[in-house]
């Protein structure tokens, strides 16, 4: 995975560019704006732009930070990113391509529907315990598969922990609405990093290390082995 990637933040002078993707320097323009909050009605509130009105009105922080590698915008309003759409977590390059664009299409829309990124996370979870040779229609059964080739312990405990698995184990088109927020999101990403870590990374880095080896020492350590 890129090292190198830092997500977008207010308060950093450089990050990651959600725009170009380069780890760019930042111009920061802060502006403050007032809004209105009036109540209709039917006890509805609105929040408007404030062209003197009488009703309550608050404070907002506009905060605007221009990547100095493209010269595009990025926006926050307050504590909230507003723009562009970006993925919490950078997806770990070594996945199939199949779970890479169910997890790239899920950080496109979490922060407007993190409901529908859950759906479509858990879809990716589901996914990659195919791809990786498991094929039991309940994810628990295929994790725990996993376990037993590699994957930690911790990382089932994990999956317990945002309701993947166990009574309320989710399977492909089924949504848990009472737990799918964004934070939930973020879990589920994080979780699919860490299974293609364990179970695709690091194998294939320590392969890559070993066919570094002489052939003599691999003859040496195959002889080792077949004692």
């Amino acid at each position: 995975m890129n090292n190198k990637y830092i997500a977008p933040d207010k308060n950093l002078d450089s990050f990651t560019c959600p725009h170009c993707q380069t780890l760019s320097l930042m111009n920061f323009r802060t502006l403050c704006f007032e809004q209105d909050v009036i109540t209709d009605d039917n006890g509805v509130a609105y929040i408007i732009n404030n062209h003197g009105y009488d009703e309550e009105i608050y404070s907002s922080e506009l905060k605007i930070a221009r990547c100095h590698s493209c010269g595009k915008k990025i926006i926050w309003i307050d504590n909230e990113y507003i723009y562009p759409n970006i993925v919490a977590e950078e997806v770990n390059p070594d996945l199939p391509e199949s779970v890479k664009q169910l997890y790239n299409e899920a950080g496109l829309i979490y922060n407007q529907s993190p409901r529908a990124a859950c759906a479509l996370l858990r879809l990716a979870i589901d996914r990659l315990c195919n791809e990786l040779g498991e094929t039991d229609r309940d994810i628990n059964k295929n994790i725990g598969a996993l376990v037993e080739k590699g994957l930690p312990k911790k990382v089932q405990q994990a999956l317990d922990v945002v309701r993947v698995v166990g009574n309320k184990a989710v399977h492909p088109g089924e949504i848990a609405f009472d737990v799918d927020d964004i934070k939930t999101a973020k879990s589920l990403m994080r979780l699919i990093n860490m299974i293609g870590q364990s179970m695709i990374t690091d194998p294939k880095d320590i392969e890559d290390m070993y066919n570094l080896l002489p052939e003599s020492a691999k003859e040496s350590i195959e002889r080792r082995d077949n004692k």
